[in-house]
């Protein structure tokens, strides 16, 4: 076989594996001294993350764990974005204003176009949110019904 054929045949890994840069360890908690190779690091990363779990047979989660490819190229297109910083973004805050009207709709809100909402972090975060809307409206109709009515 030339060498031209065993270059094409070797994988793509090889040089990742063999590098300096994953014969030592990579630092747990703190900065490394010296510059490492982006594709490096995310090779080891990426290998280390395959020991979670597998969130698609995950069935003790009420997550959806599967999207659309196109769900993702929209993530990597706003994963730079501060969302917090409405002036500076303000379309992606018009987006997300539209995501709450729509749940709302879905969720048979009263009046979805004046619904009042943000956009979560996680799932426990949206629940823990979520109750305490819930206790503050129960705690406004017990305030209404009086102290014999609570």
């Amino acid at each position: 076989m030339s060498n031209s054929n065993q270059k094409n045949n070797s994988n793509v890994n090889d040089d990742v594996y063999s590098s300096i840069d994953l014969a030592i360890s990579l630092p747990k908690s703190g900065f490394p001294d010296a510059e490492r190779n982006p594709r490096h690091v995310f090779s080891a990363i990426r290998d280390e993350l395959m020991l979670d779990g597998n969130s698609r047979q995950n069935l003790a989660t009420f997550c959806q764990t599967w999207v659309d490819e196109e769900i993702r190229d929209l993530m990597d297109l706003s994963i730079d974005k501060n969302m917090i910083d409405k002036d500076e973004y303000p379309q992606t805050a018009e987006i997300e204003a539209r995501c709450v009207r729509m749940l709302a709709d879905l969720w048979k809100s009263p009046s979805p176009g004046t619904t009042l909402g943000c956009s979560t972090i996680g799932s426990s975060e949206a629940a823990m949110l979520g109750g305490l809307a819930l206790k503050w409206q129960w705690r406004k109709k017990a305030c209404r019904a009086g102290p014999d009515n609570r």
